[in-house]
């Protein structure tokens, strides 16, 4: 698609539309209104809505009221018609039934002891709940603590009200961001947080920083062509920023947007700089780059965790994040490791932190912090100490699992124990629990 001064207007007039907080509530409370005239399963549905737009909390507070008057004594089918009416997710699980991203930490032992099942993203989350009948699903909650990683924020309330509905004992969620955290809880009881955030699985061995001095790149941007990594406000900073910095852009195509609309968007913008616009690279690629960058930036206003980000803490670059972002690792954004970019100055907060870069240490902060192994010994230490609680044993730990860029299940060893937990779901499940998906976990 040739890109136009017109489309890119447009883009723009869409964006503030589509990610201006103030718009979002404002949205949400009409939804909230408009659904005193609807009736169930539509009325839950624009509540649901009308929650997840609303991020602050005297806003979406008397809305989530609402919502569990609604939705008291809802039952799964009401959930699945909400569902149905309000999310994308049963028309992605018809398209591709089988769990991808998913991986087993756990298995189950004796006397009740459950293992546990991690999912990656709503859509596998959905691909349990819709595939399995009642007495089966009641058979895996039984057997194993369910956890849903989100891949965005807001994550799918739909989603999340039949999850409640049809496990028994609820689920285990690990936020995309933080901002999400009292939200998710306060929606049902049944829904219990974890700590850490969905991004903070990275191993740090995969990383080798350069010393600042030895990189050779000044700013590189991870992020896919679409339009909510808003490529447009970058490219329009660097126009005030000097011709000789080597720029990096890496990324995929998403939805209708690929390299050359990037490309006539610098050409229109007349980005001085000569841009290295690299397309699908391997993961070894992408972090050679990261370890050779000074700055590692994103410029989206909301997504998920940006798992972009929380690499390039391990690979010693200073991360930068647009000002006010609904990102998770933007929480990772402090005197150690990087700065916010404010709107309308961006070239010149991009410049500063050129300039006191070298005084950073992000690598070792991420270490220290959000690290893969940080992050799992903070989820066993939750779940083990609702076992315990509930009376049910816990004699063995979790196996070490990294993103790279899906779920791996880092210890052969662990994964020899394993085997036959994912040998027993996929027999009882063959349509849902691929057989390679322990060794094949991507999407």
């Amino acid at each position: 698609m040739k890109l136009t001064p017109l489309s890119l207007i447009g883009t723009r007039f869409k964006d503030e539309l589509r990610y201006s907080e103030s718009i979002r509530e404002a949205c949400g409370k009409f939804l909230a209104l408009a659904s005193t005239l609807a009736k169930k399963p539509a009325r839950l549905a624009m509540l649901a809505r009308a929650v997840s737009l609303c991020d602050r909390e005297t806003a979406w507070r008397p809305i989530m009221a609402r919502l569990h008057e609604t939705a008291q004594g809802a039952d799964a089918e009401l959930w699945l018609a909400v569902l149905r009416h309000s999310s994308r997710l049963p028309a992605i699980v018809k398209q591709k039934p089988s769990l991808t991203r998913t991986v087993i930490l756990k298995s189950p032992g004796e006397q009740g002891e459950k293992g546990v099942l991690l999912h990656y993203f709503e859509y596998n989350l959905a691909r349990v709940l819709l595939a399995l009948p009642e007495e089966e699903l009641r058979w895996l909650a039984s057997h194993y603590d369910i956890i849903l990683a989100a891949s965005w924020t807001p994550t799918d309330y739909a989603l999340l009200g039949l999850a409640t509905a049809r496990l028994p004992g609820g689920l285990w969620v690990q936020p995309a961001t933080h901002g999400e955290r009292t939200r998710l809880q306060d929606f049902h009881p049944q829904v219990r947080c974890l700590p850490g955030l969905a991004c903070d699985w990275v191993e740090p061995s995969f990383y080798q920083p350069k010393p600042w001095a030895e990189r050779s790149v000044d700013i590189l941007m991870v992020a896919n062509w679409g339009d909510f990594k808003r490529h447009w406000e970058f490219l329009e900073a660097l126009k005030e920023m000097p011709r000789d910095l080597r720029i990096v852009l890496v990324g995929q195509n998403e939805g209708s947007n690929t390299r050359e609309t990037i490309q006539q968007m610098a050409q229109q913008l007349s980005v001085p700089q000569s841009l290295e616009i690299r397309e699908s690279l391997p993961i070894e690629e992408v972090t050679r780059l990261q370890c050779d960058a000074k700055i590692s930036m994103v410029i989206s206003r909301r997504e998920g965790g940006c798992v972009a980000m929380v690499e390039s803490l391990f690979a010693g670059a200073a991360i930068a994040m647009r000002k006010g972002a609904s990102i998770g690792s933007a929480a990772h954004i402090n005197p150690r490791t990087g700065a916010f970019l404010r709107p309308g100055h961006i070239a010149q907060d991009l410049l500063d932190l050129l300039a006191r870069g070298a005084s950073l240490d992000s690598a070792a902060w991420a270490v220290e912090n959000i690290s893969c192994h940080v992050t799992l010994a903070a989820l066993e230490g939750s779940l083990k100490s609702h076992a315990l609680d509930q009376g049910r044993p816990w004699t063995k730990g979790l196996t070490s699992v990294h993103w790279r860029p899906h779920p791996i299940l880092a210890d052969p060893a662990g994964r020899q124990l394993l085997k036959p937990a994912y040998d027993e779901l996929h027999t009882r499940y063959p349509a849902l629990f691929g057989a390679d998906l322990m060794t094949k976990s991507a999407s």
